[in-house]
């Protein structure tokens, strides 16, 4: 039965990071294409007031109407993409600060196994140390009981 690697700490981390940066990218694209649209509906809509206040009546200033619509217009767009930029501006922030976190958590995550790791070595040497230790022993006590039982032999056989 194969069993599948499990991705490491830090390829999990790159993978959220990557799908974070997509995931911001695809927002700046949406909102940009949000606010041209909205900007193409404002101009529309300024067009059709201008239409419609001609046809209304030529003793309605349209010059001035298509003026001031202009205008009006021009700072709901300028608010609209100041409000984008901010939005942007607030979604990188975050993105970043997320990142630098991720980044720090998975370098104190390295650390830590890395600690493990050098203590597991320290104590799987000082077993090894102990195992010898314990065959050394085990070795002088068959070795005395060879000696014993060959004693018990001879007295009991002569040899």
């Amino acid at each position: 039965m194969e069993t599948n690697p499990k991705p490491t700490a830090a390829e999990q981390l790159q993978a959220a990071k990557t799908a974070a940066a997509e995931k911001l990218d695809a927002f700046k694209t949406e909102a940009g294409e949000h606010l041209h649209a909205a900007a193409a509906q404002l101009d529309e809509l300024r067009d059709q007031l201008v239409a419609k206040a001609q046809e209304v009546g030529k003793d309605i200033d349209i010059e001035s109407l298509k003026a001031q619509a202009t205008q009006q217009l021009e700072v709901v767009k300028a608010t609209a993409s100041e409000t984008l930029s901010n939005l942007q501006a607030q979604a990188e922030t975050t993105f970043a600060a997320a990142a630098a976190k991720a980044d720090e958590l998975s370098d104190v995550a390295e650390d830590k196994i890395d600690e493990l790791k050098a203590d597991a070595a320290v104590q799987l040497e000082a077993a090894q140390v102990k195992l010898d230790e314990l065959k050394a022993e085990a070795t002088l006590r068959i070795e005395e009981a060879k000696e014993k039982a060959k004693g018990m032999w001879d007295q009991l056989f002569g040899n």
